[in-house]
């Protein structure tokens, strides 16, 4: 048992020993080869692998920001699950408010019309809520620019426009809107002008600013409504995204109702925003491809020019493991020092990217986000993003380094000395 144990420590010190040695040969062959053009190559590899990383990382955070912000600002100002047709006298109304994550569960209309002002007409989305949904849109007090939600409350003819749908159509606080829908009769259609007063302007710095107004259930009867849109009961949750196992849920409970979720009409907005980033990625992790499969081109001139010493070494008596984990060791060093070295500056560029564009509109006079909805570049870094960054990254540049790095254990040291 002592000669077991005494010969797996000599196995374990050899092992360590070995290790060491292929470490530091590795680390004198990357700082003093005699190639100064492989060397070259390296650095180069390794400040292309940097740059790419750090592009790619910059370039997600940001576009995770724009997806958050997108869905923070648009799902909290639409309905996340409708149930057409439905009351609070149903008994979906009940099994709606058991349900885990529901915040209000309120009566709401939705419909679409346009505001005629002079010889300005702009189609809106009609969206009438009473009392209770009035404490639903809770978040819309800290975006009033003019005006306030009570406001609509206490007045059955208000409504609430967007600041920007304001401005456009030359609208002030007490300003009469004429709002034209079409109504649904017996066996025609025909058009009919709503009348309401102007009590409220919102900004939410979203499509909604442009196309939204809000007005009072108390208006007219439910019939009334329902002759010029959808009517039924609005279920707004704690999390958006759980709008389709919530509406799933309902059609379970209470078979025979309409339930929609906001997944059926902006669910091809996320996903293309989705599939748009998806594409970065890959372009921009081809760039980092490039980059990390220039670690072979600099590697194999490595092997080339030190033919004769892995010849030396092997006739030494060194095994091909310990040729192949020297070459090998080299450009997993590029290839993780330029890993995170782009992600720490990649970092530091995203949290700092507003501070860059202000310097480069000071030089062009133009900013990059003018003529949209953002103020500034909004940033959301999330870890598992940058972990699959750090894994490709890597992946590439182990790949790139085994094969010159197998090519050297494979030398013929009988060649190589002739």
């Amino acid at each position: 048992m002592d000669a077991l144990a005494i010969t797996l420590h000599l196995t374990v010190q050899t092992e360590r020993s070995s290790r060491r040695l292929a470490f530091a040969l590795a680390a004198r062959m990357l700082t003093h080869s005699e190639n100064k053009f492989a060397r070259f190559v390296t650095w180069v590899s390794f400040i292309g692998l940097a740059l790419g990383v750090m592009v790619l990382t910059v370039v997600i955070n940001v576009m995770n920001g724009f997806d958050g912000e997108l869905k923070s600002r648009l799902l909290r100002s639409i309905p996340h699950v409708t149930i057409a047709d439905a009351t609070v006298q149903d008994p979906v109304f009940a099994a709606a408010q058991q349900i885990e994550g529901v915040v209000s569960v309120h009566p709401y209309f939705q419909g679409l019309g346009a505001i005629s002002v002079g010889a300005q007409v702009q189609p809106v989305s009609l969206y009438g809520v009473d009392e209770t949904g009035l404490e639903s849109l809770s978040y819309l007090a800290d975006t009033m620019r003019q005006g306030s939600l009570s406001d609509l409350a206490k007045d059955a003819n208000a409504v609430i426009l967007g600041a920007p749908l304001a401005r456009y159509l030359s609208l002030a606080i007490g300003d009469p809107v004429v709002v034209m829908v079409m109504e649904t009769r017996a066996d025609s259609v025909a058009p009919k002008l709503l009348r309401f007063t102007l009590v409220g302007t919102f900004e939410l710095g979203a499509e909604p600013d442009y196309s939204l107004a809000i007005v009072n259930l108390q208006r007219q009867s439910s019939g009334g409504w329902q002759a010029l849109g959808t009517r039924g009961l609005q279920v707004q949750l704690d999390n958006p995204l759980d709008a389709p196992q919530v509406a799933a849920e309902l059609m379970a409970s209470v078979r025979g109702l309409a339930v929609d979720s906001w997944v059926s009409e902006y669910g091809e907005l996320f996903d293309a925003v989705q599939l748009e980033k998806s594409m970065m990625f890959l372009l921009l992790l081809l760039v980092v491809a490039i980059a990390s499969f220039n670690i072979i081109a600099g590697q194999t001139m490595m092997v080339n020019d030190k033919r004769a010493s892995i010849a030396i070494l092997r006739t030494m008596g060194a095994k091909e493991s310990l040729i192949r984990q020297i070459f090998l060791l080299q450009g997993v060093c590029v290839g993780l020092l330029g890993t995170f070295i782009g992600l720490f500056f990649g970092l530091l560029a995203a949290f700092n990217i507003n501070g860059i564009l202000r310097v480069m509109e000071s030089v062009t006079g133009r900013h990059l986000l003018d003529g949209s909805f953002f103020v500034e570049v909004p940033v959301l870094v999330i870890p598992g993003d940058l972990a699959l960054i750090a894994i490709m990254s890597c992946s590439l540049c182990l790949l790139s380094a085994w094969f010159p790095a197998r090519r050297a254990s494979l030398l013929d040291p009988v060649e190589a000395l002739h």
